[in-house]
């Protein structure tokens, strides 16, 4: 009489391993989710100064002409506005010395549009965009001018406009 064998249940051992591992991914996920922090900003004091370290990003938009201009991407010092590979998002992230007394930025230039538009070589102004100034002519014929808005919301401070984090600023020629 032939002895019967029994193969081993390596379907068996596969599902389990298989669940292990999604457990595992959805518990981790759920995890990093439900002990995320976003943080904007957080400030530190020393003896002899106070600093606010950002990590902050804005959506800047530019049309000319009708045209999307599309930021280069991964461009402009780390440790001023920059982009890495989404387009048109801008990044910055590093620590600026404030006054404790008032809570003023000593330095706020990193946060003024004309500086982000200078990192870009973009001209920008209430009278100009890039190579174009209010009254002259688009390809298409019809004449145009710089407008601005912020989250959707006009807006005329243009080059002196301090963006803030998730802003989206919209600047045109048109």
């Amino acid at each position: 009489m032939k002895k019967k064998v029994r193969k081993f249940p390596w379907a068996v051992v596969g599902y389990l391993l298989a669940l292990l591992f999604f457990s595992y991914v959805g518990y981790s996920v759920w995890y990093y989710y439900a002990n995320y922090e976003n943080v904007e900003e957080f400030e530190v004091c020393y003896a002899d100064r106070c600093i606010k370290a950002y990590h902050t990003h804005f959506t800047l938009l530019v049309d000319i002409c009708g045209e999307r201009l599309h930021l280069p991407l991964e461009h402009g010092p780390l440790d001023n506005m920059h982009t890495h590979k989404e387009a048109n998002y801008l990044h910055f992230h590093e620590r600026i010395e404030y006054d404790p007394a008032t809570g003023k930025l000593f330095d706020e230039s990193p946060f003024i549009l004309k500086t982000t538009m200078d990192i870009f070589d973009i001209r920008f102004n209430g009278s100009c965009l890039g190579k174009y100034c209010n009254g002259d002519v688009c390809p298409s014929g019809k004449p145009g001018r710089v407008s601005m808005t912020v989250n959707g919301e006009p807006s005329n401070a243009f080059e002196s406009y301090r963006w803030h984090d998730e802003d989206v600023v919209r600047v045109k020629f048109e």
